[in-house]
């Protein structure tokens, strides 16, 4: 897969005023000094899912309009921002991402690639409701994206709220909107969250959900929105986006 698809597919899943940065093969850098540090020691696979990833986020701020920063690593293993800025870095086997958008459009933004196969029966018996499964139709496997949807939406909670108020997997529910779900198609969901969370005043209209299978892949995000923000003028430069001159 070329970089200029890997970026067309990640754009088909964030909103107007996000930008983002993909590609399919690894690189093997340049990282800064900090980040180099934090991938001493592992191995191949997991240095390059790190580097790539890094490689993106810096490309990312370029197009937002910042100049590329060391992200660091939190204590959960969340990527930290600069100042100002939201965003969320995913990888799976032949995509590696990076997301961003200025903290003014958003409160939390989450994103998350699978490859585009069947979960196994116990993770599907674990995480996915018979609700959930029940909305999709059988013929299009759409438990891969109804998993994949989940984990957008819990990043975007654990940036929010802290892993320890986070709701779980098997308790935040996927409402994908109705229309075709099988491979090539996209479209939007809703998020549903326990009562008896951090995000109690939050519900499905903070939410805002979208998808894409395509390449043999699954993309989603999910962004906690701020009131009016997806009636704002975008931000962000990088292909495919309308460039402002207004700084959130």
């Amino acid at each position: 897969m070329r970089t200029e698809t890997a970026d067309a597919l990640l754009r088909a899943v964030l909103p107007p005023w996000a930008v983002g940065a993909a590609r399919a093969d690894d690189v093997p850098g340049p990282l800064f000094a900090s980040e180099r540090a934090l991938c001493e020691g592992a191995g191949p696979r997991r240095e390059g899912e790190f580097t790539t990833g890094r490689w993106c986020a810096h490309r990312a701020l370029v197009r937002l309009g910042e100049p590329p920063a060391a992200v660091g690593r939190g204590p959960r293993g969340e990527p930290l921002w600069p100042p100002g800025i939201l965003g969320s870095i995913t990888h799976c086997p032949g995509f590696r991402a990076a997301a961003l958008c200025r903290a003014g459009r958003a409160w939390a933004l989450g994103i998350d690639a699978e490859v585009d196969a069947p979960l196994p029966a116990r993770v599907r018996d674990r995480l996915i409701s018979a609700d959930e499964a029940g909305r999709m139709r059988p013929e299009v496997a759409g438990e891969r994206l109804l998993f994949s949807a989940k984990e957008a939406a819990y990043k975007a909670c654990s940036a929010l709220v802290g892993d320890g108020r986070a709701p779980r997997l098997a308790d935040l529910r996927i409402l994908v909107e109705p229309g075709r779900h099988g491979p090539g198609a996209s479209g939007r969901f809703r998020v549903r969250v326990p009562a008896a969370t951090g995000l109690v005043d939050l519900d499905g209209r903070h939410f805002q959900g979208r998808w894409k299978r395509s390449h043999g892949l699954v993309l989603t995000s999910c962004v906690i929105v701020r009131p009016g923000a997806e009636a704002a003028t975008p931000t962000a430069g990088g292909p495919g986006t309308e460039v402002s001159t207004a700084r959130g």
